[in-house]
């Protein structure tokens, strides 16, 4: 089973509705970076409590699928090393947080001549 990482503006995924990420700015940031792009053919359908079934589009980064929208919050799962960076890039673009699904918090740290690394810390 994939481990679901969140963009989010709350410290708990859970709470995302609270401050959500709309879709307007998901599109203004793929329409900001050229190695983004909306899909157009791969989706996922989700119904909501009510039954009614939403659809949402994966964004591709650099031409392949790295995250989706959902609701209210940017979701992905399993990132690659290069992905986990971009999407730590994102959530700062955003004013967010990256969030897994047990509470930790990732953030970006500088190592050795400036390279990037994912930093994780547990608040719990």
């Amino acid at each position: 089973m994939a481990y679901d990482l969140h963009i989010v503006r709350t410290r708990d995924w859970l709470e995302a509705s609270k401050t959500p990420i709309e879709k307007s700015e998901v599109d203004a940031l793929v329409a900001s970076d050229p190695e983004l792009e909306w899909s157009t053919s791969d989706y996922v359908d989700m119904s909501d409590e009510t039954g009614t079934v939403t659809r949402y589009f994966t964004v591709y980064w650099k031409g392949a699928p790295c995250f989706w929208l959902y609701r209210h919050e940017i979701l992905f799962s399993d990132p690659t090393p290069a992905q986990h960076i971009k999407l730590l890039h994102i959530a700062r673009k955003l004013n967010a947080y990256m969030v897994g699904d047990d509470g930790e918090l990732y953030e970006i740290e500088k190592g050795f001549f400036g390279k990037e690394k994912v930093k994780v810390t547990n608040d719990s």
